[in-house]
């Protein structure tokens, strides 16, 4: 009697054990979901910072496998173009960018020899500074050259806390803040997505 008493005693405790792990799962399957609702209703935030640089923030994305698959073609593209395996990504993040410089310099008489009709000379541009460089010349009309811009992306992920009054706990959301290191670049959007990961069988 006591056998089959303990029997059923270890079936129950099995039993709700594996309920509890269904539940928690299911809990943190919400929880996800919560703040993937939460991440794509909200608009990127765009700012500047102290020293007038271009910043962007945005909260993070978490996608299962299927999900990336289904929803993020573009980026998948790129993944797939950079040889790297979807079950081996751990997150992406991407950003537009926009630079806007107005140039001022001096254009200068520049001497070029030419087959047929010999020396000539055309008008021409050299300028450079920290984030940019503008050379080139202007034959018949038409400008040929080249213009290199220089910027550094710096991007930042942090746990924003759960608040209640002075008390903080726990990770409400997950966010980026990027910002470009060149003072003429706008940051136009950013989006940062975590892949969600399978927990590894015992």
């Amino acid at each position: 009697m006591k056998k089959y008493l303990f029997l059923l005693i270890g079936l129950l405790a099995l039993a709700v054990a594996l309920l509890w792990g269904a539940w928690r799962g299911q809990r943190q399957e919400a929880r996800r979901l919560s703040h993937n609702q939460r991440a794509l209703l909200e608009d990127v935030r765009l700012y500047r910072t102290r020293d007038s640089l271009s910043a962007a923030s945005v909260e993070r994305l978490t996608l299962t496998k299927k999900e990336m698959e289904s929803y993020q073609a573009d980026l998948l593209g790129t993944i797939e173009a950079l040889n790297v395996k979807l079950r081996r990504l751990e997150s992406v993040t991407d950003m537009g960018t926009r630079t806007r410089y107005e140039v001022r310099t001096v254009v200068r008489d520049s001497l070029v020899y030419r087959d047929r009709t010999g020396p000539d000379t055309l008008p021409c541009l050299h300028f450079r500074n920290p984030y940019l460089e503008l050379d080139g010349c202007i034959d018949s009309g038409r400008f040929s050259g080249r213009i290199v811009s220089y910027d550094t992306l710096v991007t930042v992920v942090h746990r924003i806390p759960r608040r209640f009054l002075f008390f903080r706990w726990g990770t409400k959301a997950v966010r980026l803040e990027a910002v470009s290191k060149n003072p003429h670049t706008s940051l136009e959007y950013a989006r940062y997505i975590e892949l969600k990961k399978k927990r590894k069988k015992r």
